[in-house]
């Protein structure tokens, strides 16, 4: 299964104390070079700030087939790093005295368009600029034709029909809950009100001002010569382009034009748009606990002394954060869909070293099925991790490239099914390979088998919409599971998972929510009585009763954590 996703899961990690960084770091320059030997990335180029000092550090090439090598000069995809433009365009627009945050978006989109409402309460520019609309993360009639570039074809007119019959889950304002929908919605509005495409508006309202030559919503000439080519995992990728909802992630951009942008947000870089940029960087969002805030689009860290955002698409990451006290700034471009989460508020000063990663053994499969073929290769993946200590890395994803390389190839695709199924057989605990497997048994056209896997992957993780989606049209039907609003009642409660790290149960009209420590709230759902699944990231939770029949403890699953917690309070 290959997943559509522009950015933010749930984050687990808690950083409490920051060092004081004096330019970038030689444990991270050497994980940096780490990546790129062991092909865990294919070019990460970075520039930290230090006031009006600043290094640049790159590795790695364009491509990993003919490319060349990467700088501060190549052009990336940026992801949803893009929202923070949009909520400055927004704030520029609220200091002139054009919009307010507490518009209703009916003022500014088309008569014609039915905006959802809930309990009397119409969404405004703050709940799209907060994720506090209610709305969701992407809209349920986003069907594209072209899943490598999947946004492409999305229009206006889709946006508005979805809006138009959508009817809201939740409150608006009740939590913040991460929508590119909203964002993309925002950036529309912004469209409308100025009468300007959001390029245009990007371009000439923060772009120009900062002489950012190279950001732009659409790569011109000179950008298309240095682009990093987006890649996932070994495979290289077409590039995203993102028009209706550009507002949410449709920007590409260079580290040496991101460099500029964050020194101007930190006030290093003097300009015109200093105090929309510091207006967004307040908290405009605050849940009803007070332990979690947002700006408008900007995420928080270490009780608001960091101030971040990240981003992905189909074959980028991208982050960009700054401590304002100390006029620390880092900057982090990719092309390719590794997690830079942990590298990224290290090169911060974050408190957790960096592992180092190993080396893939794609390279080593690849060149094993070109000139002995297929068992062979499975022969030497089989011998290599049983090993003890081996020089290669192993997980799930690591077979799940390889066979899509091979399935994307119509005459390798029994190798393709080979490889999906030594991954099942791999990790039979994992959801995804089954997916996989099941979507190379339907291009056989082995229908029986592959309603068997996706049916095992559903089971697995209940929140694998993919899976239900396709057994739907196979003609399958899925029971759904519902749980009573009293049983849902004793999950209620606080539980520590760590000195420093809580989750908080809580129900709303039958329903269960869950909210991590500094993080916004997100709707649990039942695959059993006591188990349940996250929607917008793969993660569940069960709950465990104690020896008189009392919920007391509860265990998170995630990205191959099992994260035990006690429950502390009721």
């Amino acid at each position: 299964m290959k997943k559509i996703f522009l950015l933010l899961g749930l984050i687990v990690i808690s950083f409490t104390t920051y060092a004081q960084q004096k330019g970038i770091t030689k444990e991270v320059k050497e994980h940096i070079k780490a990546r790129i030997d062991t092909q865990t990335d294919v070019a990460i180029s970075m520039g930290f700030i230090d006031g009006d000092t600043v290094e640049y550090f790159s590795a790695g090439n364009t491509a990993l087939k003919n490319g060349t090598a990467v700088n501060e000069h190549s052009v990336f995809e940026i992801g949803s790093i893009s929202k923070t433009f949009t909520t400055i365009l927004l704030a520029q627009k609220i200091i002139s005295g054009e919009m307010s945050l507490d518009d209703p978006i009916s003022k500014y989109l088309p008569e014609k368009v039915k905006i959802p409402s809930r309990n009397g309460k119409n969404i405004t520019i703050r709940d799209l600029a907060t994720h506090a609309s209610a709305l969701p993360r992407m809209p349920d009639n986003f069907n594209p034709a072209n899943p490598k570039n999947p946004f492409v074809d999305y229009t206006y007119q889709n946006l508005y029909s979805f809006l138009s019959n959508y009817e809201l889950t939740r409150d608006i304002g009740e939590r913040s809950e991460y929508s590119n929908l909203g964002m993309g919605l925002l950036g529309h509005i912004l469209e409308l009100q100025s009468g300007k495409p959001y390029e245009e508006l990007v371009i000439e309202n923060i772009a120009k001002p900062l002489g950012m030559n190279d950001t732009a919503v659409a790569l011109n000439a000179s950008m298309k010569k240095r682009l990093a080519k987006g890649h996932n995992g070994f495979n290289e990728v077409e590039n995203w382009d993102i028009i209706s909802l550009a507002g949410a992630g449709g920007i590409r951009s260079t580290v040496s034009d991101m460099v500029k942008f964050i020194q101007a947000n930190m006030g290093i870089k003097k300009s015109s748009l200093y105090n929309a940029m510091q207006l967004t960087h307040q908290p405009a969002f605050k849940n009803k606990n007070g332990d979690f805030e947002i700006g408008l689009a900007w995420q928080f860290e270490n009780n608001k002394s960091v101030i971040w955002h990240n981003g992905r698409t189909g074959g980028y990451s991208a982050f960009v954060g700054f401590v304002p006290k100390t006029n620390k700034g880092v900057v982090i471009l990719t092309n390719n869909t590794a997690d830079i989460g942990a590298l990224s508020f290290r090169s911060l000063g974050g408190p957790t070293p960096l592992v180092a990663p190993k080396k893939s053994i794609v390279p080593v499969l690849q060149n094993e099925i070109e000139t002995n073929g297929i068992a062979a290769a499975i022969d030497l993946f089989k011998k290599e991790k049983n090993k003890e200590t081996s020089q290669y890395h192993f997980d799930e994803q690591v077979l799940n490239g390889l066979g899509y390389e091979m399935l994307l190839n119509k005459k390798q695709l029994d190798t393709a099914l080979a490889l999906f199924k030594l991954n099942v057989e791999t990790y039979p605990e994992a959801s995804n390979p089954y997916d996989s497997y099941g979507e190379a048994l339907l291009e056989k056209g082995d229908k029986p088998e592959a309603i068997k896997n996706y049916k095992k992957s559903l089971e697995l993780n209940p929140g694998n919409d993919n899976a239900r989606e396709v057994l739907k049209t196979l003609g399958e039907s899925i029971k759904e599971v519902s749980v009573s609003k009293d049983i849902l009642d004793t999950y209620v409660g606080k539980y520590q998972l760590s000195p420093t790290f809580n989750i908080e149960i809580t129900t709303k009209d039958g329903r269960l929510f869950a909210q991590a420590t500094g993080q916004s709230q997100l709707e649990l759902f039942p695959s059993d009585v006591n188990k349940f699944y996250l929607k917008v990231v793969e993660a569940s939770v069960d709950f465990y009763a104690n020896s008189e029949g009392k919920i007391d403890s509860m265990t998170l699953f995630q990205n191959g954590q099992v994260l035990p917690g006690q429950r502390v309070e009721k």
